[in-house]
């Protein structure tokens, strides 16, 4: 492990220990605070949901075409069966 990785995972557990003190001490004003965010919390929730919703909508509809284009489409013509001229034909074998 390198030494920014050590100091980001030390780092990370002392800011979610001071956290959670400062949670605890100041619970009343955490309350206070988590109830004046939910509304654009939802608001912003929704509103990522919706494009979301909106961008596999296109995505589905655009593999749809895509199928249909490729279905519509004729296949490739075959090559000509090509013919041995009669002079390299094997005789007929005689039983």
């Amino acid at each position: 492990m390198s030494k920014g990785t050590m100091l980001a995972m030390v780092l990370g557990v002392v800011f979610i220990a001071v956290g959670a003190v400062l949670t605890i001490l100041w619970r009343g004003d955490v309350w206070l605070v988590l109830k004046g965010i939910l509304g654009p919390l939802f608001l912003l929730g929704g509103a990522l949901v919706c494009a979301i919703a909106y961008s596999e909508y296109q995505a589905a509809k655009e593999m749809e075409r895509l199928t249909a284009q490729t279905q519509t489409q004729t296949a490739p013509p075959t090559q000509p069966a090509t013919t041995t001229p009669s002079s390299e034909q094997t005789p007929p074998s005689q039983s």
